[in-house]
């Protein structure tokens, strides 16, 4: 297999400009699992940190470490050249962004790109950011927020959703079993948008009643500080 270069001509590197935007690509699958922002050689710099770091941890070096054991060359992609700093973040935040909305894309990089925003089709975008702020003197009951930023993803069904927000949380202090019986309503909440609304029928401890656990915290039934609630009303 053809050997590609490992670092560009001068000449090269003043047609890049101030900054760029690179993609590496997996020749065995064809496909872009990396995107960054660099100047001069940078976009060869990861298979050098690689073999600095064989024991790495960091799925960016393994993917690497794979693809060279394997035989194979990076595939080194320029996607924007000759831009400023702050042209360079914006292009890498919404190429990131666009890859990770697309199912599958498998990138590695470990944050999103400098002030990077997430990435939502209309629908959403107008569900959020259109929707209706709760102000603190309507509120007339006694709830309980649950926050789930990093279980909740768009396109969950009404049932998912439940799981995700009824638990299993750790329910000592500063949650007593006392305190939690006296909630009337659960608000399930991505990013400060309320994503479901459950009346509690019942509160209990995974370690006393392990069959109404959801699904995806069946691991979590040894663990004696966990709690749940069910709303048979769902």
């Amino acid at each position: 297999m053809k050997k590609g270069i490992k670092n560009f001509s001068q000449k090269s590197l003043f047609e890049l400009g101030q900054c760029y935007v690179y993609g590496l690509i997996d020749p065995r699958t064809n496909k872009m699992f990396y995107i960054g922002k660099g100047t001069g050689n940078r976009v060869f710099a990861h298979e050098y940190e690689s073999i600095k770091n064989p024991d790495s941890k960091k799925l960016k070096l393994n993917t690497i470490k794979e693809i060279k054991d394997a035989g194979f060359e990076i595939k080194k992609v320029i996607l924007n050249y000759n831009l400023t700093e702050n042209e360079a973040y914006a292009a890498e935040a919404a190429l990131i962004n666009a890859f990770n909305y697309v199912e599958d894309t498998g990138l590695t990089n470990d944050v999103a790109g400098h002030h990077s925003k997430q990435a939502y089709c209309a629908d959403d975008f107008d569900t959020i950011f259109g929707a209706e702020e709760i102000c603190e003197d309507e509120i007339k009951h006694h709830l309980f927020v649950i926050k789930v930023n990093k279980l909740y993803r768009f396109g969950m069904t009404d049932s998912e959703v439940y799981d995700v927000v009824r638990g299993c949380w750790k329910g000592n202090h500063p949650y007593k079993m006392e305190r939690l019986n006296k909630v009337q309503y659960v608000l399930g909440v991505y990013n400060d948008l309320i994503i479901g609304v459950y009346k509690p029928s019942v509160w209990a401890y995974v370690k006393d009643d392990p069959m109404g656990v959801p699904e995806r915290d069946k691991d979590k039934v040894e663990l004696s500080d966990r709690v749940y609630f069910s709303d048979y009303s769902f």
